[in-house]
């Protein structure tokens, strides 16, 4: 198998990427997921996982057709 990591070197990687990923299509694509996969996707998450931030409308961010 290939070298294995120690955390300074993961980290250093994961913050060097912090600056290359488009964060808010990866939440509206997990998002999106989250609502397709709807109850049997709440069934699969672990026990003792923290519970989202509550959302008033659903949706964490605007969608096309919400007025601001």
């Amino acid at each position: 198998m290939g070298e294995q990591m120690d955390f300074d070197t993961l980290f250093k990687f994961i913050n060097e990427l912090s600056d290359h990923i488009d964060l808010d299509a990866i939440l509206r694509d997990a998002e999106a997921l989250c609502i397709c996969a709807g109850e049997n996707g709440a069934a699969c998450i672990p026990p003792g996982t923290p519970p989202s931030l509550p959302v008033d409308n659903g949706s964490l961010y605007p969608q096309p057709n919400d007025v601001l």
